[in-house]
């Protein structure tokens, strides 16, 4: 074992501390830094990228939008088109039996305004309906906003109304 141990460290110091290439190896790795990097796949990681995306476009647009509305959906259409103009209907016959101008009271700004929001809202959820007439919810919210509508302009007739202006009697 002392044997072992003894060649063992004469070994190691007669290793030289550094060890020199057989070759120069500096040229070729100077070669390899200054030469222009080719990227052959570069050009189709883009294309694949786009190919990849196209196919998911088309495959949510087939999966996820019907290309043609059932008939039920065209009933629900034209029921949803015949409830708006019975709404209009009934909002016009309410501005035609006013009975003053309740515009000119100080306290009308507040329901003007309450009108014009709940109207553009209205809007906003009849246009959401004829894209996706099944909706229940829609549905309740947009019947729900007419029925105000038609609540604030009788409650806006019954304001009370500044005498210093002229209303006119209906």
């Amino acid at each position: 074992m002392v044997d072992k141990a003894e060649t063992l460290k004469r070994l190691l110091e007669e290793t030289p501390q550094e060890m020199a290439p057989e070759r120069d190896l500096w040229q070729g790795v100077e070669l390899r830094l200054d030469a222009p990097t080719s990227n052959s796949h570069s050009y189709w990681r883009p294309m694949a990228i786009a190919s990849t995306l196209l196919l998911a476009l088309v495959v949510g647009k087939f999966s996820l939008w019907p290309t043609a509305p059932n008939a039920e959906d065209d009933a629900l259409i034209q029921t949803l088109a015949t409830i708006q103009a019975q709404h209009q209907a009934s909002v016009d016959a309410l501005s035609l039996t006013k009975r003053v101008d309740w515009r000119s009271s100080p306290y009308s700004q507040p329901v003007e305004q309450g009108i014009e929001q709940l109207r553009a809202a209205a809007k906003e959820i009849y246009d959401a309906l004829k894209l996706n007439p099944t909706d229940k919810q829609l549905w309740q919210l947009w019947l729900w906003t007419q029925q105000r509508e038609i609540e604030l302009i009788k409650q806006g007739q019954k304001l009370p109304v500044d005498r210093d202006t002229t209303g006119e009697m209906i």
